[in-house]
């Protein structure tokens, strides 16, 4: 999120903030068992399309959600399961917006429904373009929170905020990479593969 511009004839090495508040990139390690596993994995690699693709990336937060935000099970809107009996599970959001906010906006002000937000709870906001986006709570003012980065897209009053199930917008930024140690380990009961993800802004054709 910040630009050096390396070390000047004072010593001194100035930083600038970037006006879009920066990517998120992390880094996934995901085990894959058995001859379906692979391959779903493998067509999910297809669908990303070495590096153009874009899917969305959850991290599951509940340790560090506010308040008690339990997973429920739902059945479908008529009231009936899936056909093995199981149903649907549900991630409270946890907060809504309480008031609008336009784009690159670092505050939003936002009504609980559960617990007491402190800082460093990450979340995320389904937005109309943008998609699903994660942001950062860097402080806590009341009902007011600073956030990181600055809003990718204007949000209205009653948007959800989700505090459980946090996901981002992504694209793979190791194509060349992912689907080798399947390769190499061809015929193993438990495969690996390492998935390096980066936000995405590019828009569909």
């Amino acid at each position: 999120m910040t630009i050096n511009g390396g070390i000047n004839v004072a010593g001194a090495s100035p930083t600038a903030r970037t006006d879009g508040g920066g990517l998120w990139v992390g880094e996934q390690n995901i085990l894959v068992q058995g001859r379906d596993a692979i391959k779903a994995i493998r067509a999910i690699e297809a669908c990303l399309d070495a590096g153009i693709g874009k899917m969305v990336v959850w991290s599951h937060e509940k340790p560090f959600s506010p308040g008690d935000l339990t997973t429920s099970q739902v059945p479908h809107s008529d009231g009936a399961p899936f056909g093995d009996g199981s149903l649907y599970a549900a991630a409270p959001h946890g907060a809504t917006v309480a008031a609008a906010a336009g784009l690159r906006a670092p505050f939003l002000t936002i009504a609980m429904i559960s617990g007491v937000i402190q800082g460093g709870e990450n979340f995320s906001i389904l937005h109309p373009t943008a998609g699903v986006r994660r942001y950062r709570v860097a402080r806590v003012d009341g009902d007011k929170i600073e956030i990181r980065p600055p809003l990718r897209e204007a949000v209205v009053a009653g948007a959800e905020i989700n505090f459980l199930r946090v996901g981002c917008v992504c694209k793979l930024a190791n194509p060349d990479e992912f689907l080798d140690a399947l390769d190499a380990q061809r015929g193993a009961g438990l495969l690996e593969a390492t998935a390096s993800w980066v936000e995405d802004f590019t828009r569909a054709s």
